[in-house]
C-alpha cells in the first residue's frame, strides 16, 4: 500500500532530524498508512482497481472508494454491459441490475483522491508521533496493551480490568472504531473489498 504521508509531514509537529533519521520513522508511516488505508476499506489515493460486486435488485450499483472517477469496464459473467451511467457513488443502470437471478458484475475502474486531505495526514502524522512517543521509553513500550485497569473500588478492594473489545487499543496504530467507521463511510468502504490494482 502507499505511504499517505512522508517523514517532512513530520516536521511541522516538532519532529526533530534526529528523530526523522531513524528507521523506525518508516515502519510507523507504512504502519500508520496501512491501518488507515484498512479502516477506509479502499485505497484512498487515486488507483485503478477491479472489484466483484453481487449485484442487488437497484439501479445503482455502489462501488468502494470514493469518488468513482472513471469507470473502464463493466461485465456479467464475463459479458460486456452497456446502458449505465457513471455517478460519484458507483454505477446507475436504469433497467436494474438483478433481475430474478445472482449476478456478478466485475467493473474495473479509477477512483480516489488525488491527494491525500489533510484531516488524513493529520492523523496519520499523529499515529506516527505517538509511536516515537512511545519508543523513546525503550522495548519495554512496544509491549501490546492487552487491556488496563478499567476500575478500582477501595471498600473491600476490587478492580477491573478492560479486556477485548473495551481496550481502547492495542498499539499506537490501533484506531478506535469511531474512526475506523469515519473512513469507512468517507472512502465507501463497507461494501465489497477491492480485488486488486492494476
Amino acid at each position: 500500500m502507499a505511504d499517505l504521508i512522508t517523514k517532512d509531514d513530520l516536521k511541522p509537529y516538532g519532529a526533530t532530524d534526529e528523530q526523522l533519521a531513524l528507521p523506525l520513522v518508516d515502519v510507523l508511516i507504512g504502519s500508520a498508512s496501512d491501518a488507515v488505508i484498512d479502516a477506509a476499506g479502499s485505497p484512498i489515493l487515486e488507483s485503478r482497481s477491479t472489484v466483484e460486486i453481487t449485484a442487488m435488485p437497484a439501479r445503482i450499483l455502489r462501488l468502494p472508494g470514493l469518488p468513482v472517477r472513471e469507470i473502464h469496464s463493466v461485465t456479467i459473467d464475463g459479458q460486456p454491459v452497456t446502458g449505465w451511467t457513471r455517478i460519484a457513488a458507483g454505477i446507475y443502470r436504469e433497467p436494474r441490475w438483478s433481475h430474478d437471478r445472482l449476478e456478478i458484475v466485475t467493473v474495473e475502474y479509477t477512483h480516489g483522491l488525488p491527494a491525500v486531505p489533510n484531516d488524513v495526514k493529520d492523523l496519520v502524522a499523529r499515529m506516527v508521533l505517538a509511536g516515537l512517543i512511545a519508543a523513546e521509553d525503550g522495548p519495554a513500550a512496544f509491549a501490546l496493551n492487552n487491556g488496563g485497569v478499567s476500575s478500582v473500588a477501595i471498600d473491600d478492594f476490587k478492580e477491573a480490568y478492560a479486556t477485548g473489545v473495551d481496550v481502547e487499543a492495542v498499539t499506537e496504530m490501533t484506531l478506535p472504531e469511531r474512526t475506523r467507521r469515519w473512513l469507512e463511510r468517507r472512502f465507501g468502504g463497507g461494501g465489497p473489498n477491492i480485488r486488486g490494482q492494476l
